[in-house]
C-alpha cells in the first residue's frame, strides 16, 4: 500500500460522534432581517391604562399633539397623565413639573360620563401651573 492512497483514505472518513456541521451565520442574518422587517412594518397603538369614551362633536379642529401633555379622566374620576396613573392629589405636582420642563400645551381626554368637576379641576390646575394652551379632545 502506498503512502498516497493511505492519506486519501483518511480524508473521507468521519470520526465517530461528529455530525454534519451547519453554518449558523446565514441563519442569524435571516433572523435579524426578519426582526427588522417586522419592527419597521408593525403599527404601534397607543394604549391607555384607563378606558375613555370621548364625547362627539360636529365641528373639528386638528389637535397639535407635539409636546402636549395629555390628561385622561375616566368616568370614575381617575386621572392619567401621559399614560401614567396619577392620584388626584399628585396631579398638581406632576402638571407643574411638566410646565417647568417647558411643556405649555395641555389636552384633556374626558370620558363622556366623567364629572364636570373633574374636568374643571384638571384645567384649573393646569392654568395655575402655567400652561398656556388648553384643549378638550373629542371624537368626530
Amino acid at each position: 500500500m502506498s503512502l498516497l492512497s493511505r492519506g486519501q483514505g483518511h480524508r473521507h472518513r468521519r470520526r465517530q460522534g461528529q455530525g454534519a456541521i451547519i453554518e449558523m451565520t446565514p441563519l442569524i442574518d435571516i433572523t435579524f432581517q426578519l426582526l427588522i422587517f417586522f419592527l419597521l412594518t408593525a403599527t404601534f397603538q397607543e394604549n391607555s391604562s384607563i378606558d375613555v369614551d370621548l364625547a362627539r362633536a360636529k365641528n373639528q379642529q386638528k389637535a397639535d399633539k407635539r409636546d402636549a401633555v395629555v390628561v385622561s379622566i375616566s368616568s370614575t374620576g381617575a386621572f392619567e397623565v401621559d399614560k401614567i396613573l396619577v392620584e388626584a392629589g399628585g396631579l398638581e405636582s406632576y402638571l407643574c413639573s411638566q410646565a417647568k420642563a417647558g411643556r405649555t400645551t395641555l389636552h384633556v381626554r374626558a370620558d363622556r360620563d366623567s364629572k364636570h368637576e373633574d374636568l374643571v379641576e384638571a384645567m384649573d390646575l393646569a392654568k395655575a401651573c402655567g400652561f398656556e394652551k388648553l384643549g378638550i379632545l373629542h371624537q368626530n
